[in-house]
């Protein structure tokens, strides 16, 4: 009785034909670009979405406002939605340049008392009175010991690095 092996011979064939199941395929050196399908619905760009972090089984999403502005007619605003299991806090809102962070103080802070979820704005809008990138940043800070503290911020983990959240960041230029 003879056997016989076809199990190598058929997954060569599978490998072989898996490109072109899966909609790929080679070519030659040129190339063909084709556009998609115009569309009617539009893409959030990154800057538009919150800046979210979550811990403990609830989620922390922040958007400050505006992007861009000038010195003297700019107004820095945050808004965090706290979703989820959250506990009695307070929401420290903070908005700092790159040399007010590296001093530890930032240009201004707020406090905001809460007892669970919801929408929280920072209580007075900040003005910069300088050029520069201003970012913002809301900490949740638990009133139980032991739970976990929990910061949402644009600023730079290391100074001349990118920011973690360029949304939570304003750029103001000199008017």
């Amino acid at each position: 009785m003879r056997s016989t092996r076809n199990f190598p011979l058929v997954a060569a064939v599978a490998l072989l034909a898996l490109p072109v199941i899966a909609g790929c395929s080679s070519s030659d050196s040129s190339s063909t670009t084709t556009k998609p399908a115009s569309s009617s619905s539009t893409t959030a760009s990154t800057i538009d979405l919150p800046a979210t972090g979550s811990v403990n089984g609830f989620t922390l999403a922040v958007t400050s406002a505006p992007h861009t502005g000038k010195v003297g007619s700019t107004s820095i605003t945050i808004t965090a939605v706290l979703k989820g299991d959250v506990k009695a806090a307070t929401l420290d809102f903070s908005v700092s340049s790159s040399s007010s962070a590296a001093k530890g103080k930032p240009a201004t802070d707020q406090t905001v008392k809460i007892t669970g979820p919801g929408t929280f704005k920072m209580p007075k809008a900040y003005s910069p009175t300088k050029a520069g990138h201003w970012a913002a940043t809301v900490t949740y800070k638990p009133n139980e010991a032991g739970s976990s503290t929990l910061s949402v911020s644009g600023l730079p983990p290391v100074e001349d690095s990118s920011p973690p959240f360029p949304q939570l960041v304003t750029v103001v230029t000199e008017g």
